[in-house]
């Protein structure tokens, strides 16, 4: 496949110069395309950044010139490639002739793709049901790649993968902005709730960027939503629909007790215990049926899901024991940066925990966090939006304070002795005080151990990047 329009000797901008834009440009330049690099940051700022995430040799294939600091290239390109945080309504990107495509970085290396796409959206649950799905392929003997917005562009290996390779992509709501032909075999839709309403006009906005999904599944695919996201459930889809969750409601996968069965036509299997999966938190319930029912879509066999959905040990900063101090656990879910990551995670809480939440707000309502504070013996707050969390909690459960993520894990790991555990689950960003979500969460366990708490060890990748 190739990208839907010529490349070699041809011009291209690409537009943001981090991990998929260089992923993006480096791809155009392997077919022969000339490559010129556009980001508003100084190149002082561009090269530090592709230092600190080691994107220096890779920058080093993917850009023939460099327009930095807000300057724009002259003329207009054969095509533009934009990385996820830059937005389609640009100025400059609308003053383009009409006739220039304007299309993301996963749509140019989706076009590339000779093998079945399986792609999952959703406001929480992302990364780990796409590092699931694709682990439990490899359970059945066949290859898979996890991609996307979970950390590796698709443009950075698309090339590499053999044909009948099953790449299961992550898909943020602003990757589905910019997709023209992007045409999975199987998309997902894990649930919907606010997020990202300092991009999005309203919540409206942001669920019509999801509902792109649906739209694009090819009409010989599979479109899967769970049975409690009646949003999803309403979109039209010319693919077939497949559900997850209750039972009642015609799900493919479902719990009954303390059971995971699988609806195979009109006969029901039990296929294995809750207690026999690799992930058991709630959310991750949740996930584990979002899994086989994509697991069911792909054709994979029982024996094979059995297995993947057993072995499979998560990803980095989701609900992540990180260290423990006596009989006190400190668990990382900096992940979690909205309200409703928040509340999926403490519905069920099975022990009495101590909460340290903030960070730099997306224009979310912190109300429905005073629902979920049942088995939450202290919240401390922390960041720009901790005094707004705490004004939504006020009266339901007792707060502190604390000015940075040492004072905030002192704070906690004191409220939570001797056994219950302490949780980073920030309901917000990081930018306030961190460069991203995985810098909050090394350092909420670099705190812990600055304690004296023992190092638990961690599973490597990390995840999503927005």
């Amino acid at each position: 496949m190739t990208a839907g329009f010529p490349i070699a000797d041809h011009t291209f901008w690409v537009v943001g110069l981090a991990r998929s834009g260089c992923a993006a440009g480096a791809l155009l330049r392997a077919n022969g395309g000339r490559v010129i690099g556009v980001d508003d940051a100084t190149e002082d700022a561009v090269r530090g950044r592709w230092q600190r995430e080691d994107l220096t040799d890779l920058a080093d294939r993917a850009f023939d010139d460099l327009s930095l600091a807000g300057r724009w290239p002259t003329g207009a390109p054969s095509a533009v490639i934009i990385s996820p945080g830059v937005p389609g309504s640009h100025p400059r990107l609308q003053a383009l002739p009409s006739d220039v495509p304007v299309l993301g970085e996963m749509e140019l290396g989706a076009r590339f793709c000779r093998g079945p796409v399986v792609a999952v959206t959703g406001t929480n649950g992302k990364s780990t049901t796409t590092e699931w799905i694709a682990h439990t392929v490899h359970c059945s003997g066949r290859e898979a790649a996890a991609l996307g917005n979970l950390g590796t562009p698709l443009c950075r290996i698309v090339a590499d993968l053999d044909p009948d390779a099953v790449v299961v992509l992550e898909v943020s709501s602003f990757q589905l902005e910019s997709v023209r032909e992007f045409q999975p075999q199987v998309g997902l839709v894990l649930n919907l709730a606010p997020d990202h309403l300092d991009r999005y006009a309203d919540l409206s906005a942001y669920f019509a960027a999801k509902q792109v999904m649906a739209e694009r599944v090819a009409p010989d695919g599979t479109f899967i939503t769970w049975t409690a996201c009646p949003e999803a459930r309403a979109w039209d889809t010319a693919a077939t629909r497949m559900l997850f969750g209750q039972e009642a409601e015609g799900a493919v996968a479902f719990y009954r007790g303390d059971q995971l069965w699988l609806r195979r036509g009109e006969e029901a299997l039990h296929l294995m215990n809750i207690s026999d999966l690799g992930l058991q938190s709630p959310p991750n319930l949740l996930n584990a049926l979002a899994t086989a029912t994509a697991a069911v879509a792909l054709g994979l066999d029982d024996a094979a899901i059995r297995q993947g959905l057993a072995t499979y040990t998560g990803l980095a900063h989701r609900h992540q024991p990180v260290a423990r101090l006596d009989g006190v656990t400190f668990i990382n879910d900096t992940k979690a940066t909205n309200v409703h990551a928040v509340c999926a995670g403490l519905d069920g809480y099975p022990c009495p925990v101590v909460l340290i939440v903030g960070g730099s707000g997306k224009g979310e309502d912190y109300a429905p966090l005073r629902k979920v504070m049942g088995p939450v013996r202290r919240v401390i707050l922390l960041g720009a939006e901790g005094p707004a969390i705490g004004e939504a909690l006020a009266g339901a459960v007792t707060t502190e304070t604390a000015a940075d993520m040492d004072e905030a894990v002192r704070l906690a790991a004191a409220a939570a002795a001797p056994d219950a555990p302490v949780l980073l689950s920030p309901a917000c960003a990081s930018f306030d005080m961190f460069p991203n979500y995985r810098a909050r969460g090394a350092a909420f366990k670099a705190a812990a151990l600055a304690l004296g708490a023992q190092d638990i060890e961690s599973p490597d990748t990390e995840g999503s990047t927005t």
